[in-house]
């Protein structure tokens, strides 16, 4: 059976990007594998999106970023721009002779799926790199493949307990409060996509694949080396961040205003300090022995931290923001994402926002392309894929026939 190139309506959008030519076999579901293949496909590769029959990634159904209609989630379509999606049964020996001539082309192959679900399956490193040594297998797991924590299941608020992020946010006395969005699953995302790339540029002096191991919780504390440096150097287990952070003193740190919202200060040596004091009308402060210096205010933080919130309580934030950075200080409102989206122009003015059309949706305004490559830009082609939408053109790519493609639509092998 011979193998075809692909269609000019899959090939007519391809930039020449930092990965043209490159072909990703993408198994992943739910975010930080989907991020991971988006990154990827942002670079200019073929990615193909291989879901289940059915009802397809998970995260095109996950509340609450469920489409009013019901048919699609913004979650999903937010992580899964930039490839083609097909959708097969891999519990049918069919479908998985399917994806082993995908693996015969495919230069990535990421998967997310249980280690007992990839063997079963057939899905392995082992088991791939025999049918094509030069492919580099990227794994994402939950908590790594080793050690007593390798069976637990892989989901952020678990990973940002476990990493001792909660240890360190929110307020001391209280509950432990998370991130308010998947940062775990965010990160390793766009560290794969790191370790994919690195074991891309390997191959041009080896000629052969690798493979990429990585985990949500690797991933999650490798965010935080100076916390582990911290106790492993003098057994310091750092407290609650509160407003500011673990080793600040204040006014660094987040504060209310008069009109009720919040203003964060980035403002801790001694020069900043006097600022402050002298934008706030407290120059009364910096006459108290208790505040002068650094090591001083860091060990009245607690009553520094009252002292300045009944500072900030005086004005609203639009008139302390111009106020104190006349004095120098280092400070920005804390927004939410309708000021953020829609506030001012930085967005657009930085080309950080992009729309797409959608066969469901029409034009839609989405996110992305944050790294600016000056002669391989990453670019924002093609909407997220439809459940199957790509199956009967990827399938013809492979060599199979119209009939083929036909008997495997009536056997359950194929979703189009």
């Amino acid at each position: 059976m011979t193998s075809v190139p692909p269609s000019p309506e899959a090939t007519k959008n391809m930039s020449n990007g930092l990965l043209d030519g490159i072909k990703v076999v993408d198994i992943t579901h739910m975010l930080a594998g989907p991020y991971c293949a988006q990154w990827l496909g942002d670079m200019g590769a073929d990615v193909i999106k291989v879901e289940a029959t059915g009802q397809g990634d998970r995260s095109r159904h996950s509340a609450p970023s469920i489409m009013k209609d019901g048919k699609i989630g913004y979650g999903f379509l937010a992580v899964n721009r930039n490839k083609r999606g097909i959708s097969v049964n891999l519990s049918t020996e069919a479908g998985r002779g399917i994806i082993y001539k995908l693996v015969e082309q495919a230069d990535v192959f990421l998967v997310n799926l249980r280690a007992t679900t990839v063997k079963k399956l057939g899905l392995s490193y082992e088991e791939l790199r025999r049918i094509n040594p030069r492919l580099v297998y990227a794994s994402i797991s939950g908590f790594g493949d080793k050690g007593p924590y390798k069976d637990l299941p892989g989901q952020d608020l678990q990973i940002q307990a476990m990493t001792g992020l909660m240890s360190i946010t929110g307020y001391k006395d209280r509950t432990s409060v998370p991130a308010g969005e998947a940062i775990a699953d965010a990160v390793t995302g766009i560290q794969t996509a790191f370790g994919v790339l690195a074991a891309l540029y390997a191959r041009h002096d080896t000629g052969m694949g690798q493979e990429v191991k990585t985990s949500l919780f690797a991933c999650l504390l490798g965010l935080f080396p100076q916390q582990v440096a911290f106790y492993m150097g003098n057994h310091l287990i750092s407290p609650k961040a509160e407003t500011g952070s673990t080793h600040s003193t204040p006014p660094y740190g987040v504060w209310r205003t008069k009109d009720g919202k919040e203003v964060a200060i980035s403002t801790w040596r001694d020069e900043p300090w006097k600022g402050f004091c002298e934008g706030t009308g407290r120059t009364d402060l910096l006459e108290d022995p208790k505040f002068d210096g650094s090591d001083q205010r860091w060990d009245h933080r607690e009553e520094l931290k009252e002292i300045v919130q009944d500072i900030m309580l005086q004005k609203t934030r639009d008139e302390w923001i111009p106020l104190l950075r006349e004095h120098g200080q280092w400070i920005v409102p804390v927004r939410n994402f309708e000021e953020i989206c829609t506030g001012d122009t930085h967005l657009r003015d930085n080309e950080l926002m992009f729309e797409l059309d959608h066969p469901e949706l029409g034009a839609s305004t989405f996110y992305g392309l944050p790294i600016k490559l000056s002669e391989t830009p990453m670019t924002a082609r093609t909407h997220a894929p439809l459940l199957g939408e790509h199956t009967g053109e990827v399938l013809q790519e492979l060599g199979y026939s119209e009939t083929e493609i036909g008997e495997f639509v009536r056997a359950g092998v194929v979703q189009v």
